[in-house]
């Protein structure tokens, strides 16, 4: 896929999974976006880093409400009141909030996730404008240092680990941190020096190749994009109203029309395959 159209994609469902607290429209989101993903994700993807980052962040958001919101009906535990912060009843619309807020933010990270497991960081780079080819080179090298410090983690853990390294305290991770650190700073200096020997920074930017658009990328992006402003239009007058668990759960309102904005972003997924 061209990477304009992704971005316009991940644009699109970023907007839709921020502006909305229903748990409906997330939830479609999400699962669209992690369609996307795998099916057209890049040859040897590793998904299991991006999932553990979503449930991670999606626990963490459902603990801290469930721990410190204490408003609901339907109380399940008591927490003694003299406990600092957490004090109070944990209640069933606690945990709710907490798993839509949670849902909220996998939603998000699903939606930006394309931006770096689909389309690679040097054509997102060549897809801007020329006036930001220093910020995309700098944004380029930002969604790639992660990916790269991780692969590298893995790499030294499995050599320490053949060398007999076995963790079991906490001042035992310097023995990978250090090393990874490192090298990090290694490939720096490195980029650096590629960078400066072709000449970056000196005259107009060039392109070694780029990324064909088809029929297809134009299609994906301006419906995406329509959607995007469907919904929010939908949202502003009032047709898709906000949802809380607060002071009980009420039934779920579903829009059917905005309902169809969200799956329209099922389409890049079904489209040809123009790897």
């Amino acid at each position: 896929m061209n990477p304009r159209a992704i971005a316009a994609w991940s644009l699109a469902a970023l907007a839709i999974a921020v502006s909305t607290n229903n748990p409906v429209y997330r939830a479609v989101v999400a699962l669209c976006a992690l369609n996307l993903i795998l099916a057209r994700g890049r040859p040897g993807l590793r998904l299991r880093p991006l999932l553990v980052t979503v449930a991670v962040a999606a626990a963490i958001a459902t603990v801290v409400s469930l721990l410190l919101s204490h408003t609901g009906t339907h109380r399940f535990i008591e927490v003694p009141g003299d406990v600092p912060l957490i004090g109070g009843a944990i209640t069933l619309e606690s945990l709710v909030f907490g798993l839509v807020t949670g849902l909220g933010i996998a939603a998000a990270l699903l939606a930006v996730a394309p931006l770096t497991l689909v389309a690679d960081p040097y054509d997102l780079v060549d897809a801007l404008p020329p006036f930001l080819a220093r910020t995309g080179a700098a944004i380029g090298t930002a969604l790639n240092l992660i990916p790269t410090m991780a692969r590298s983690a893995a790499d030294i853990r499995d050599a320490q680990r053949l060398r007999g390294w076995r963790p079991r305290r906490v001042r035992d991770w310097p023995d990978v941190a250090v090393p990874v650190v490192l090298t990090a700073v290694e490939s720096s200096i490195t980029l650096a020096e590629a960078m400066e020997a072709r000449g970056w920074g000196s005259g107009p930017r060039t392109h070694y190749l780029t990324a064909p658009r088809w029929w297809f990328d134009v299609a994906v992006a301006v419906s995406a994009l329509l959607a995007a402003a469907a919904f929010l239009a939908l949202r502003a007058s009032g047709a898709v109203p906000d949802w809380y668990p607060f002071p009980v759960i009420p039934p779920l309102p579903v829009n059917p029309a905005a309902l169809a904005c969200c799956l329209v972003l099922i389409l890049p997924s079904l489209g040809p395959d123009t790897r």
